[in-house]
């Protein structure tokens, strides 16, 4: 039913855009509400929809307010189920007969590039250029939410890494190769179960903030401009407690179906600066690389920070294997102390964020002598109520992902 404020174009030489209000299209509740809120360009309605999708409810007022009196809006987002999806629904399906009607000139290099666009180009290009190419004008941005493109990622992210295919994406497949049309296929959004799909990252890298508090006496600071200005409120007496701060990282590396067979990962533990870090281990290492001899090195008290050089941190990286079932990643590598095996469990970080967490479950190493010594996680069992054991320190912190330009083509 169409919204009695949308009428067609009256001129029929006007060339309605994507975003022009005037547009016959399938409205929502919420169009109509940021309609009556004076809200009628059609380019800040799209702008506010998205903003709305990936925030949570408790947000929605802020988002809304700098541009209209969020109200109505709000009661609207509350009341009415799925409204959300159906105004984007209704605004990719306006920019759609926008651009049927649109009687402008394509250009012929243009048009062949469109063609060309769903048939491989957007599975090479990753996932990340993949949503770019979707801002960049409206005739790409329906090809890029063309639901085959998303179910075909999907197919092929669950054979990349041997997870069991959704239920309803095993029955699409299957009536397919029956040649058969599924009406619900049709209906399912493809590309959120894409995101939806737990599996692990490897377009960045996984790092996790350690911390710990530490005494230190007064003019005993490496920085002498700190020690000057302790000693000048103490007079020199006593001292006082400061955090000091590193980072664990992990970089999961693509399947190596053609090869060995085995999925390979680089742990890395140090106080450097993160971009050097990250740099080093987007780089990798050789496949003769020597694990370092003391692979687990928690900073204590009396440590200092070591310098930011490319060289020390490949030689402090650790090279090891990992498998991933079930939402776990199990990591295990091995150095001159013994055989370490860390479990993590992976989770999604919330609405619209794919994959980005990796918490500890355990963390232990097996000697020369076969011992298996468990490492303290720092961690309160559930049942007393989780958290640190001890507020002072964190040395086994939640690790989250953090994408890298370098890495995104293997999104």
């Amino acid at each position: 039913k169409l919204s009695p404020r949308l009428s067609p174009t009256k001129n029929p030489s006007d060339s309605p855009t994507a975003f022009s209000p005037c547009v016959v299209g399938k409205m929502s509740e919420l169009l109509d509400a940021l309609e009556d809120s004076g809200v009628l360009d059609g380019e800040t309605q799209a702008f506010l929809i998205e903003a709305l999708l990936n925030s949570e409810a408790d947000d929605y007022a802020d988002v809304l307010a700098p541009f209209l009196e969020p109200a109505q809006a709000l009661q609207v987002l509350q009341t009415v189920p799925n409204v959300l999806e159906r105004s984007q629904k209704a605004l990719d399906k306006r920019a759609e007969d926008a651009l049927k009607a649109s009687r402008q000139e394509t250009d012929p290099l243009a048009e062949a590039f469109l063609k060309v666009l769903p048939h491989g180009v957007l599975k090479a290009i990753g996932m990340h250029t993949f949503g770019r190419c979707a801002r960049a004008c409206r005739a790409m941005r329906l090809v890029c939410i063309d639901s085959k493109q998303w179910r075909s990622t999907l197919e092929s992210t669950c054979s990349l890494w041997s997870i069991p295919m959704p239920k309803h994406l095993r029955l699409a497949v299957e009536h397919g190769h029956k040649g058969l049309k599924d009406k619900a296929d049709e209906k399912i959004n493809w590309r959120h179960e894409c995101l939806a799909l737990l599996r692990p990252r490897c377009d960045g890298i996984y790092v996790g903030e350690c911390k710990f508090k530490r005494w230190l006496r007064l003019g005993h600071h490496q920085d002498l401009r700190k020690n000057a200005e302790q000693l000048a409120m103490k007079a020199g007496r006593g001292g006082g407690a400061e955090w000091v701060d590193y980072r664990r990282y992990v970089r999961l590396l693509p399947p190596n179906h053609e090869g060995d067979g085995l999925n390979y990962a680089l742990v890395l533990q140090d106080p450097c600066p993160l971009a050097v870090a990250e740099d080093v281990l987007c780089k990798g290492v050789d496949a003769d690389h020597k694990n370092p001899e003391k692979a687990e090195n928690v900073l204590t008290a009396n440590s200092v920070p070591c310098p930011a050089d490319p060289d020390r941190l490949k030689k402090r990286i650790c090279r090891g294997t990992y498998t991933y079932e079930n939402g776990q990643v199990k990591i295990q590598y091995s150095a001159t102390e013994g055989i370490f095996n860390l479990t993590f469990a992976l989770s999604h970080g919330g609405r619209r964020i794919c994959s980005d967490k990796l918490r500890w479950d355990d963390y232990n190493m097996q000697d020369a002598s076969s011992e298996v010594i468990n490492f303290n996680l720092g961690k309160l069992e559930d049942w007393k109520g989780g958290g640190l054991a001890d507020e002072n320190k964190d040395h086994f912190p939640e690790m989250h992902f953090r994408p890298t330009r370098l890495l995104e083509h293997l999104a």
